[in-house]
């Protein structure tokens, strides 16, 4: 069954709080994994810990490797030690690291005590690497190989084994005694061969490998280069150690692609779904560059204000000083608004029927950091020289409350053009930082101005 995330997460909301477990678990047994994931991100964290405690372990599972980390660190402290013991014996080794992350190591350590002993050695063997490490995501459940195995035995191998023995199967990986990586047989070419043949005589000795203590953006980027769905990972001495398979690949370069995106907006911070992040997350992860960027502008305001001062025939008047420090930080506050929205559109992790939430979020955000810049202008507006501009009092109250205004104005444009433009049907990229920057300086002039002649005109 696939439903509407919106009914979905008013299902989860009218079916908790009953404590009917069976409840839940009929509810739900027919719904994605995925589409659960999303829906807990809007609902109440002990909302979604009672789905979780009362699904049945697997599906709980899953749920928990595709929710959001900023979604896990909220529902984990509300989850029994019994539950999180299960997911950790379920759960494929990269996603209970991640877990890890979210417990407080004496938690964790007690946790990996009640599980088995070969989970458990698993985990701390892959905790050991740095935390961008290929090794820490990599799984050391893959097909090994001897050089002398014929096919038949490989295939045979195969069907008998256990459906966890293997977390990938599309390389065979030739290996000698000591464990070092001597080739790789594709399944598809194995299938084909004759049940006689051996592997060393069939496999591709020119292989393709990543290191165990290399970075993990390095090596995904490798791998997507020659398409491959997985990468033997060996240590400096060849030893194969793992698999670096393609979907945590494919997953790190999301994410590092996302970074990079948004911080060309000046945003920070991890690619967590937008809808998972709560107004405070947001606010921290705009105002510490919203701020660098104040302060390079009032660089440029010092500059007019230096010819001001020293040649009166430019007409540089005192009004004119703050120009770029209150239009810049309309433009850059509202490239950030758009970058993140454009960006959750494209990922679809917001949609047209999530517009007044939106809106709503980002009024708050644009609120507490359009008080926050018009506290530091107006304080730098009055401060005496050198240290401010000694501009008076009128002068920099104007300044304290242009500031929040142009911000709140520039948040509301960057989040409604977006998703006006997506409801349209029109790519919301078109409405980009560079074009909302432009609208909101043109228009964050006249409120200034409006603000001005209100407060100043005698």
């Amino acid at each position: 069954m696939i439903s509407p995330i919106k009914d979905l997460v008013s299902l989860i909301e009218r079916i908790t709080g009953r404590k009917d477990r069976a409840a839940i678990r009929s509810e739900l047994k027919d719904e994605n994994p995925i589409d659960i994931a999303e829906a807990i991100t809007r609902v109440e964290p002990d909302e979604a810990a009672e789905v979780l405690e009362a699904l049945p372990i697997f599906q709980a599972a899953e749920i928990m490797v595709e929710a959001p980390t900023e979604t896990v660190k909220q529902i984990v402290p509300l989850l029994s030690d019994e539950t999180l013991a299960a997911y950790l014996d379920v759960l494929p080794m990269d996603d209970a690291i991640d877990l890890s992350e979210e417990l407080e190591p004496e938690r964790f350590e007690a946790l990996l005590e009640v599980i088995p002993d070969e989970d458990a050695e698993e985990i701390r063997r892959l905790m050991a690497y740095d935390e961008d490490a290929v090794g820490r995501v990599m799984t050391e459940h893959f097909f090994r190989v001897k050089p002398e195995d014929t096919m038949g035995q490989v295939l045979e191998d195969m069907r008998l084994a256990p459906q966890d023995k293997y977390e990938t199967i599309h390389d065979l990986f030739v290996l000698n005694e000591d464990g070092a990586l001597q080739g790789v047989l594709s399944l598809r070419r194995a299938l084909r061969l004759g049940p006689d043949q051996t592997a060393a005589s069939v496999m591709n000795t020119d292989v393709v490998t990543a290191l165990d203590t290399e970075d993990q953006e390095a090596a995904a980027r490798r791998m997507a280069r020659y398409g491959f769905f997985a990468l033997p990972v060996v240590t400096e001495a060849g030893v194969m150690v793992g698999v670096f398979t393609g979907d945590d690949a494919q997953d790190i370069l999301r994410e590092a692609e996302t970074e990079d995106v948004l911080a060309i907006g000046a945003v920070s911070g991890d690619a967590e779904p937008y809808m998972s992040l709560n107004v405070w997350q947001l606010y921290k992860r705009r105002f510490p560059w919203l701020l660098a960027l104040f302060a390079a502008e009032y660089l440029t305001g010092s500059v007019m204000r230096h010819y001001g001062q020293n040649d009166p025939s430019l007409g540089i008047q005192p009004l004119m000083m703050f120009i770029p420090l209150i239009i810049g930080a309309g433009g850059n506050s509202g490239s950030q608004v758009t970058t993140t929205i454009t960006r959750a559109l494209a990922l679809d992790e917001i949609r047209g029927r999530d517009t007044l939430a939106v809106l709503g979020k980002e009024l708050l955000v644009a609120l507490m950091i359009g008080a926050s810049l018009g506290l530091v202008g107006f304080l730098r507006a009055l401060a005496p020289t050198p240290i401010g501009w000694s501009s008076g009092w009128e002068l920099s109250a104007v300044v304290g409350l242009a500031l929040p205004s142009i911000v709140l104005w520039a948040a509301t444009v960057a989040s409604v053009l977006p998703i006006g433009a997506k409801k349209l049907g029109i790519d919301p990229a078109v409405m980009s930082a560079p074009f909302i920057t432009t609208f909101v300086d043109a228009t964050g002039l006249i409120i200034y101005f409006q603000i001005a002649l209100t407060m100043l005109n005698k």
